[in-house]
């Protein structure tokens, strides 16, 4: 227990210095034990390897003994060889050799004996003899060549028998003691290494176990700092995630751990403080969640969310009932689809994945079905949710209902379009062509008035170009930029004029299924141009006194007014002041209208402008058909100069054209009786068809009538009843229509 405690005091006394200082500390000590272990295994490696270098010592001094045994014996039996062939001239010539070579051997024994280690030195008694070998063994030499040389073979082989044989045994005795000091000192090299064996295991085994002790203890010691420390950080981390926030760690030491736990504790506090303000936010976001929730599910828009691959997630009321589905069904539906217009269906498809693959916001606008099976447009904007990375998580969908203003666009192109062809098929001049003294006078009237926003009304016969003139004065007015918008008030039933120019409200009548905006909201900004005003019913008369006096209107089926800033130009070939006599035609309205009138000469009365109007729509007719032509025969000039025109430039137009689509050679001429049919038509009506448009509705239908009976019922053409009457053809039309005339029961049939 005492050591324990020790222990545990030691080891928090250990919290006074940081970590590192700590780690580091015990990793020299124990490095610092293990080098010095090292280095007394290191000394006893150095003692053993002292033994073994003395072994190998003695080892070579006995190799070499043996050697030089060999070599001595080996020089004896050849001598001796000799000596018995008493071969006098071999002896001497290998005598020589043989002494040399026992010489070396002798020299290199000696050189081993001297590089042994001193602590393998043998006895000196053993180097001298080797040295008595070898200084005796020259003079025997000597005297075995010298005995050789006198032939006395038996004083030679005597010599070698009892002067050389007994070196061999000095060699013999040389090698016995070589061996015994070779064994002696074996077994002491043996015995040192053993020794040195031992003391090598037990440095071995103590600087092992004290090297793994210290290790041990300074490793707990330094651990229970650590994870002491820690642990109760882990403690107060578990607390801390359960919501404790009561929980303190005790600050122990002065070390990092000590003052992460201070930190820990302070951080506690603000959490606590923090937590509280959060959990109040939460429940005032809770319920702002509610209630946007419910805004959203119940707000007139359509609102839904997707998944960041286009998978359904949520949608709001406004979505499940237009489709008559349930959510379920809703998000089975990948892309809705299945609710896509199929002539819209490809487009959208290809506009989901691409605005997908960017990951922008995106648009796009399709049909789609609601529960009845019917379809409506519908814009529908994406806008992609990130998280702090930019990732996307989810779709945000917005989808409007633009159905009324996706059909009134299409109906406004669709009356561009047609008012483009009907201007096309009239073939009103680009500029008004003509120097008379009555069309300069009309051409400074509309300098004068078109910069102004004043209302003109604009007078004359069929044909002499009111519409032009309506259109040159819109050009040069600061409305140019604006819409010029063309209503023939002939042309459209009573009971629809009122929804054609004010517009009408859904339900406002039957077959009203959507709001619709009128030409007059149509030209806001810009001019709006009244063609035969004369033929406006009694009941839109009031109206459009309205605008005129008081700038503003309601649309059919509303209550509601609407502002307009448009400037009104209005043209009639009707006398309205005969009208206006006869009650047809409001005098208060006449008066707002003609402001400033225009009246328009009409052909007759500038035949001066003839040639000039015939030469620009020769040159436009022949080059619509690649003619050149290049004079005009003298007669045919005659004949339009002296013609009463009564369809004025219109009719003079028509003339043109089909005369250049006649026309065989480069000179342009007409069919005398062209004119002359006309002529006499015209003299049997007289003034009174040219002044049809100023008659009362009793006159103007007797006339009409009488002109399809004698062209049996043909209306246009050169023989047709408008050019009997001197109208173009859509008048006569829109004149037929408003007063009810038939052209089969004038044909009988």
């Amino acid at each position: 227990m005492n050591l324990v405690r020790h222990f545990a005091k030691w080891s928090g006394r250990l919290s006074r210095f940081s970590i590192g200082p700590r780690l580091t500390a015990c990793f020299i000590l124990l490095i610092l034990l293990m080098l010095s272990g090292n280095g007394l295994l290191l000394w006893e490696f150095h003692l053993v390897r002292a033994q073994f270098e003395r072994l190998a010592g003695v080892d070579q001094e006995l190799t070499a003994v043996l050697r030089f045994q060999n070599g001595l014996r080996s020089f004896y039996d050849r001598l001796n060889e000799l000596a018995q062939s008493e071969d006098k001239v071999r002896l001497e010539a290998e005598l020589e050799t043989l002494r040399a070579s026992l010489l070396a051997e002798a020299q290199r024994t000696e050189a081993v004996f001297n590089r042994v280690p001193p602590p393998a030195q043998l006895d000196p008694t053993m180097l001298a003899s080797l040295e008595a070998v070898q200084s005796e063994l020259p003079s025997h030499l000597d005297a075995i060549k010298a005995l050789a040389s006198s032939g006395d073979w038996v004083a030679l082989r005597f010599r070698l028998e009892n002067q050389v044989r007994p070196l061999e045994s000095v060699s013999s005795d040389l090698v016995r003691s070589v061996d015994k000091e070779v064994g002696a000192e074996r077994a002491q090299a043996a015995l040192s290494i053993r020794r040195a064996e031992n003391r090598m295991f037990l440095i071995f085994l103590a600087t092992g176990l004290l090297t793994l002790l210290i290790a041990a203890f300074l490793g707990l010691a330094i651990t229970q700092s650590i994870t002491e420390p820690l642990g109760d950080l882990m403690k107060g981390s578990r607390a801390l995630a359960r919501g404790e926030f009561q929980y303190h760690i005790p600050v122990k030491g002065k070390d990092e751990l000590g003052q992460l736990a201070a930190v820990f504790n302070d951080t506690v506090g603000r959490l606590q403080d923090l937590y509280e303000n959060l959990r109040n936010r939460e429940e005032k976001l809770r319920e702002s969640q509610k209630e946007l929730r419910r805004l959203i599910e119940f707000m007139p828009a359509h609102v839904f969310v997707l998944g960041r691959d286009g998978t359904g997630l949520y949608a709001n009321r406004r979505v499940l009932d237009y489709h008559g589905l349930s959510l379920e069904e809703w998000m089975a539906d990948q892309f809705q689809s299945g609710v896509v217009h199929g002539e819209d269906l490809q487009r959208h498809l290809a506009d989901l994945q691409a605005g997908l693959a960017k990951c922008e916001s995106f648009e796009t606008e399709a049909r789609l079905r609601q529960k009845d099976g019917t379809y409506r447009w519908f814009l529908s904007r994406f806008d992609p949710v990130r998280d702090e990375v930019g990732n996307i998580l989810r779709w945000y969908v917005a989808r409007t209902d633009f159905e009324e203003s996706k059909q009134e666009s299409e109906r406004a192109r669709n009356e561009n379009l047609a008012l483009r062809e009907e201007v096309n098929r009239s073939g009103l001049l680009d500029e008004v062509l003509g120097s008379s003294e009555k069309l300069v006078r009309v051409l400074s009237d509309v300098a004068r008035v078109a910069p102004t926003d004043s209302t003109v009304l604009i007078l004359g016969e069929t044909g002499t170009g009111k519409e032009l003139v309506a259109r040159a004065i819109h050009r040069q007015s600061n409305r140019v930029a604006r819409a010029f918008i063309r209503v023939n008030c002939a042309a459209i039933p009573s009971s629809l004029l009122s929804s054609e120019l004010f517009g009408h409200e859904k339900g406002a009548f039957t077959g009203a299924l959507q709001r619709r905006l009128g030409r007059f909201e149509a030209a806001s900004g810009g001019t709006i141009f009244l063609d035969e005003i004369g033929d406006l019913p009694a009941e839109t008369q009031v109206s459009l006194l309205r605008v005129l006096q008081e700038r503003e209107f309601e649309r059919v089926g509303s209550n509601v007014p609407i502002s307009v800033d448009v400037r009104i130009l209005a043209a009639t070939n009707r006398d309205l002041k005969a009208a206006v006599s006869a009650g047809t035609f409001r005098q208060d309205l006449f008066y707002r209208l003609n402001v400033f009138p225009i009246l328009l000469p009409p052909l007759r009365e500038r035949t001066g402008d003839i040639p000039l109007l015939i030469e620009y729509f020769i040159e436009r007719y022949a080059k619509k058909v690649g003619k050149n032509i290049r004079r005009i025969r003298r007669n045919t000039l005659e004949m339009f100069e002296s013609y009463d025109w009564p369809g004025n430039i219109r009719e003079l137009q028509n003339v043109v054209e089909r005369a250049v689509l006649l026309c065989d050679d480069d000179s342009f001429s007409v069919d005398e009786a062209w004119l002359k049919q006309q002529t006499r038509t015209a003299s049997r009506s007289g003034v009174e068809l040219r002044g049809l448009g100023r008659l009362d509705s009793g006159r103007e239908r007797e006339l009409i009538e009488a002109a399809l009976v004698e062209s049996a019922g043909r209306i246009s053409g050169p023989y047709g009843a408008a050019a009997k009457l001197g109208i173009p053809r859509q008048t006569l039309e829109s004149k037929m229509a408003r007063l009810g005339i038939h052209r089969s029961r004038q044909t009988g049939g």
